[in-house]
Order: structure tokens, then C-alpha cells, then sequence
């Protein structure tokens, strides 16, 4: 009987993600289509080191926008690659385009955060919008964006961008991400509600307002930080700004984050504490009961709690891969795998803490 009071939260906690995600399912976190309500310009920021073989194709979306009123300025971070004549490839065509070289890192700044900052100080646009040279938008993303800031008076949009999956390594890693961002994180409510904790938001694409981030500078502000995309959402929300973060369809902003599931669980692994507030304990929680707890419920739960607990969890899974956009039979068969690279990047994430480095793109950050 103990055992059964000890293993029930278990149950619950697994019916509750699951309702978690039937209202992001049912609430449908994509982007609509809305008007532009007044023509104003883009500022199309990019901050890229070393990604010759993605910038070109993230430049020929941009430079075939239907909306038209964009500067984009890309930001070479010292890159040892080609780059740099890449870049230099549109600014000659288009004189949309523009080109900064950047300098040594100072002190006490990341590179992205330092290249974000530069690239803010360069631009002259009424809306900023941060993109990471690995993703890909369709013709009408940047006007769409635009209007749906417009139509909901937003100060910052973000968006989690479709994955596109090369191998098996990405199929088990990436969709790792989505896993725990749409089971505990009702997505709508980024907008819908005031709350802190109710904040999300993804680096590869953020769309500020201008004033309001030269206002407050969000990139000088976390300026070492590696996980500065969710502390600037968080900021902003108790600032009192209205932000909302949307899930990436392959008709509007895709991205293909990591060449290996090797190259995943390290990038995931700096960031993967904050999906849980920061709090290690809660993420170290969160590990061990998603791992140990269908073997718990399957030996000590009685039957209908069982069949409760793996139909949450199961049909979580399935829901979660429909809103990705990703194959739900893979999501099933997967799921082993998927748990023990999660597994991987929270081992991962405390070597690191331990360690006090963490390697990104060649520097310690």
C-alpha cells in the first residue's frame, strides 16, 4: 500500500503532461495569417561563425521575400571558413545586404550574444528579427511575422522552427526538445498569461520590437549567458511586455539544428537545465521519473492505473509528434532511444557544470 501512495504522483504527473498536451494540441501554437497593418521596415540580423555551407541558403530566402521593406545585415563572427565571401556574394547584388566583420571578443561577452548586440547597434529597422544562419524561411515569412507582431501588439515573437531530421542520430535527440517544451509548457500561455514561469523562447528566431530593445539592450544584458533566449522572454514578461512563441511549420521557418545526434546531445546540453527553470533539481526530478517510472507503475500500480499511465504517455508522444510536424509512428518506436539520449544531455550538462567550460562552434563559452 506505501509503495502505491509513493508511485501514484507518478500516474497523475503523467496524466497531467498529457492534458498539458492535448491543450497545445487543441490550441494550435502556429502562425496565422493576418494583414499588415502599417509597412514598416525589418531588420533581418544574423549573427553567423564558420557556416559557409547554411548562409547562402538562408540569404536566397531573404533576398526572395515578397515583403519587401527588410535590411539584412549579417554579422562574421571571425569565422575561418568562407563566410565571409558569401556574404560578400549578395551585398554586391542586393544593396539590401550588408556585411560587418567583427573584432576579438571582449571580455565577459559570448559570441552570440556579443555578435547579437553589434548587429542591433548597426540597425535601422522598426522591428529587429534575429535569425540563425542555419534556418530556412518560406517567401512570406518575414511580412507574416510582421503582421501577426502587428495584429497582437507584440513586443518579441519566437519561434521553435520545424525540424528537418538527416539521420537517426537527429530523430532521437532533436525531437527531445519538443518532448519537454510541449508536455510541460502550455505554449499559448507565453501570450495569454503574466506569469514568469510562463515563459519560452528560441534563439534560432526572435522578433523584437526595435524601440523596446534598444530601450533595454537584452543581449548586452545576458551577455554571458548561453541560454539568453529564455531569460530574455522571462525579463521581458516582467517588464510587462507581450511576447508569444509559436511552433515552425515546414510552409514558413524550418531548420536542420545539429549534423549528428552527437552534435545535438552537446548543443542541448547547455541549455537543457533551463527547460526546467534553471532548477537542476526539478530537471534531475524530471529524469528520473520519466525514466524509471514506467517500470514503477507497471509493477506496483493496478491495472486501470497502468493502462491510464502508459495511454498518457503514449498518446502525449503521439500528440507531440502531430504538432511537430514529425512522423507519430517514429515517436512511438523511438521513445527508448529518445529517453536515453535525454539521459545523455542531463549527464552531459552537469559534466559541464562540473568542468565550469562548455566548447561551441571552437571557443569555451
Amino acid at each position: 500500500m506505501i509503495l502505491f501512495y509513493l508511485v501514484l504522483p507518478i500516474v497523475i504527473f503523467a496524466i497531467i503532461r498529457f492534458l498539458v498536451t492535448l491543450f497545445n494540441y487543441f490550441t494550435q501554437p502556429y502562425l496565422q495569417n493576418y494583414p499588415i497593418i502599417s509597412s514598416e521596415t525589418v531588420s533581418v540580423l544574423i549573427p553567423a561563425r564558420n557556416e559557409e555551407s547554411n548562409i547562402w541558403s538562408l540569404l536566397t530566402d531573404l533576398q526572395q521575400q515578397t515583403y519587401g521593406s527588410i535590411e539584412v545585415i549579417v554579422y562574421n563572427d571571425s569565422s575561418t571558413d568562407a563566410t565571409e565571401q558569401v556574404v560578400e556574394e549578395f551585398v554586391r547584388v542586393d544593396n539590401r545586404f550588408r556585411l560587418i566583420n567583427g573584432n576579438a571578443l571582449p571580455d565577459g561577452w559570448l559570441g552570440k550574444n556579443h555578435a547579437c548586440h553589434q548587429l542591433a547597434l548597426q540597425a535601422n529597422g522598426n522591428y529587429l528579427l534575429f535569425l540563425d544562419a542555419d534556418v530556412r524561411v518560406e517567401k512570406s515569412f518575414v511580412g507574416q511575422a510582421l503582421a501577426y507582431m502587428q495584429h497582437k501588439k507584440l513586443h518579441l515573437l519566437s519561434f521553435f522552427p520545424y525540424q528537418v531530421l538527416g539521420s537517426f542520430g537527429e530523430a532521437i535527440t532533436v525531437p527531445v526538445m519538443q518532448w519537454i517544451l510541449l508536455s510541460l509548457l502550455p505554449l499559448k500561455l507565453v501570450l495569454w498569461s503574466r506569469r514568469r514561469s510562463l515563459s519560452a523562447a528560441n534563439g534560432q528566431m526572435m522578433m523584437f520590437k526595435a524601440e523596446t530593445y534598444r530601450k533595454h539592450r537584452f543581449h548586452e544584458i545576458y551577455r554571458s549567458n548561453p541560454v539568453e533566449d529564455i531569460l530574455i522572454a522571462r525579463e521581458m514578461k516582467r517588464l510587462r511586455y507581450r511576447i508569444s512563441t509559436l511552433l515552425g511549420t515546414p510552409g514558413d521557418i524550418r531548420c536542420r539544428m545539429y549534423a549528428s545526434g552527437s552534435d545535438a546531445i552537446e548543443g542541448f546540453s547547455k541549455n537543457v537545465c533551463e527547460f526546467f527553470g534553471g532548477n537542476k533539481n526539478v530537471m534531475f526530478s524530471f529524469a528520473a521519473i520519466t525514466t524509471l517510472g514506467p517500470f514503477l507503475v507497471l509493477f506496483f500500480m493496478p491495472f486501470p492505473l497502468v493502462f491510464t499511465y502508459f495511454f498518457s504517455v503514449i498518446m502525449a508522444r503521439l500528440f507531440i509528434a502531430d504538432l511537430s510536424k514529425q512522423n507519430v509512428f517514429k515517436a512511438v518506436i523511438l521513445f527508448p532511444y529518445q529517453q536515453i539520449s535525454f539521459l545523455q544531455m542531463v549527464i552531459r550538462w552537469e559534466k559541464n557544470r562540473k568542468r565550469g567550460t562548455l566548447v561551441w562552434k571552437g571557443r569555451k563559452i
